[in-house]
């Protein structure tokens, strides 16, 4: 509960420093706030798919069921989190490049991201026999993480409109927008981890339901 309240406070303080205390950009003008949204959103995806792979180690090694059931929850909150990233961003470049998509390298690689994690979630709901789901599930959760990696470079690597924002040297925008941005990665993932445990919360319930009734039948 304790975290929970300061979740709330900072999502608030998030809320007010997006609309309110970030001044409009030289360029974007008010457009900018949508940033605040894309960024925080993107990052926490790729924190999540590395929990997933994390996770998916971890089952292959100890064979616990309570590593598949994180790395499912944290499969299904990624791409949520991947989804708000793609769609923000399409709201982002209508708005600096007068068009929602064109194929650029991060919205492309995102959007493999996107299809490979959906991909793995989609396998695992069609396989019954739940050692064949842990095991390949977890398999596909490892080989499917360097595209989390290639669409992070993928502005380093290949020539594009999309900015890069963080540089060896620090963050390229004005003190505001640093200030703003940090606090909504810090609620942004606050309110993530808060996502992820009443997820896993509800999946081992659900598993222990299972096992039960396949028990009793």
């Amino acid at each position: 509960m304790i975290f929970l309240g300061i979740t709330a406070a900072i999502s608030l303080l998030y809320v007010y420093m997006t609309w309110i205390f970030a001044p409009p950009d030289v360029v974007l003008g008010e457009n900018v706030r949508i940033f605040f949204q894309h960024v925080a959103p993107a990052l926490v995806s790729y924190g999540l798919f590395g929990g997933t792979l994390l996770c998916g180690v971890m089952y292959l090694w100890k064979g616990d069921l309570k590593y598949d059931i994180l790395g499912a929850v944290t499969i299904k909150l990624g791409l949520l989190f991947t989804t708000i990233t793609l769609l923000s961003g399409m709201i982002w470049a209508d708005a600096a490049w007068g068009t929602p998509w064109n194929w650029d390298p991060r919205e492309t690689t995102t959007l493999i991201l996107w299809v490979a994690y959906a991909c793995i979630l989609a396998y695992r709901a069609s396989v019954s026999d739940r050692e064949a789901r842990a095991q390949f599930g977890s398999i596909f959760g490892i080989v499917a993480f360097p595209m989390v990696i290639l669409s992070y470079l993928s502005i380093r690597i290949w020539e594009t409109l999309h900015p890069i924002v963080i540089e060896p040297s620090g963050l390229q925008m004005e003190v505001e927008h640093m200030m703003t941005l940090l606090v909504a990665m810090i609620a942004v993932t606050m309110i993530a981890l808060i996502m992820v445990e009443l997820s896993y919360k509800v999946d081992s319930a659900n598993e222990k339901l299972m096992r039960i009734r396949m028990e009793r039948s």
